[in-house]
């Protein structure tokens, strides 16, 4: 069968692989044949993946298959957002979420522009207005993923992986002064995408290759707009270290291991994840489900497995007892986390208890 080279942002769901898609230590990430899902997708990107071999006709047109199932994944995800968009308690979280991330926009252009001390007390006053509508971690992140449709700009974005960063640092019994270090490492980390061209940040198409090295310079460019202040060094690190891989596969250094900073570790972990459930203009948002499933997968070399497993053990104990649909279309309960296998949780349908772990022809399709 004939094939076309097709850059991964111009990738839809129901193309067809014609080729084996490799990492770059020679392993198949995904084989020959598959026909590419959201999930497939977002995996690829997650491993830095440019462009695939897809399969065409005669005609030289892309070869597509019925996606049905992968638009319904979507629309059940979508429907448990939907409800929550409905409450009191959404709107008043969307209110004070949009106000911090005006406040943080505007501060932080008058700070680049005018040299002043940046006043970290006050901006993390701000997260902390947001932090109070938040019952639990489970409420926040389902606010957040409800904000997904709304906006995604650079600050958002910040804002956004400065709340779960917060959540992260109660979850590994840090201090209270040192969870308000890792919150600013998260709201500072993406800070010199402030001074690469919106024209770039933006762009719907894929980047040339001239543009991806230039968005490549905001960890350098970040980390030079804070080396001079007087705020922790974490912070400054975080906007330099974010993009690095415990295996060398990141940049800008090609840090591996204990070379990277702590909290830049774990920005890392919630920048990946924040990026996979938010909405792009090539994919709709990822369930947070489905995102914990590439990381489980795919995220052993590249993240320190410490902080990955204690953010996989939390973000899936936050859905226990949650309510959710089944490939198969069942419904049931997630009651129990398997240790080992934990984005394949034990969920009981009717008197029935299912096994992913065990029975890997189901999987967790949507929250509702």
């Amino acid at each position: 069968m004939k094939s076309k080279n097709v850059l991964i942002n111009k990738t839809v769901p129901g193309m067809i692989l014609a080729k084996d898609v490799i990492d770059f230590s020679g392993q198949i990430l995904v084989s020959k044949g598959t026909t590419l899902t959201d999930k497939i997708i977002s995996k690829l990107q997650f491993h830095s993946i440019k462009s695939l071999m897809i399969c065409v006709n005669k005609n030289g047109e892309l070869i597509k298959e019925n996606t049905q199932s992968a638009t319904s994944e979507q629309t059940l995800h979508e429907s448990h957002l939907s409800k929550i968009r409905k409450t009191e308690e959404f709107l008043t979280f969307q209110k004070d979420f949009n106000c911090c991330v005006e406040n943080f926009q505007s501060y932080m252009e008058e700070v680049i522009t005018t040299n002043e001390p940046l006043d970290t007390t006050n901006l993390l006053r701000s997260i902390h207005d947001v932090l109070d509508n938040s019952r639990n971690a489970i409420h926040l992140f389902d606010m957040i993923n409800s904000m997904r449709n709304y906006d995604d700009n650079t600050y958002t974005h910040c804002v956004n992986v400065s709340l779960i960063c917060h959540v992260f640092g109660q979850w590994i019994h840090l201090p209270q002064s040192e969870i308000g270090i890792l919150t600013l490492c998260g709201l500072f980390h993406d800070i010199g995408k402030l001074e690469i061209p919106q024209s770039i940040i933006m762009k719907p198409d894929k980047l040339t290759e001239d543009e991806y090295q230039t968005i490549k310079q905001h960890t350098l460019i970040g980390y030079d707009l804070l080396k001079d202040r007087a705020i922790d060094d974490r912070i400054k690190y975080a906007s330099l270290m974010h993009h690095e891989r415990k295996d060398g596969s990141g940049y800008p250094n090609q840090l591996t291991g204990d070379e990277i900073e702590d909290f830049s570790k774990i920005v890392a972990i919630v920048d990946v994840y924040d990026a996979l459930t938010s909405k792009r203009v090539y994919r709709d948002p990822l369930s947070p489900f489905e995102v914990l499933l590439v990381f489980e997968k795919d995220g052993y070399t590249k993240y320190d497995p410490s902080y990955l497993i204690v953010f996989f053990e939390q973000m899936f104990q936050t859905y226990v007892t949650n309510t959710v649909r089944l490939s198969d279309g069942s419904e049931g309960k997630i009651i129990m986390l398997n240790k080992h296998a934990l984005a394949e949780p034990v969920v009981q349908v009717g008197n029935t208890f299912i096994d992913l772990s065990k029975n890997k022809s189901l999987f967790i399709q949507a929250i509702i």
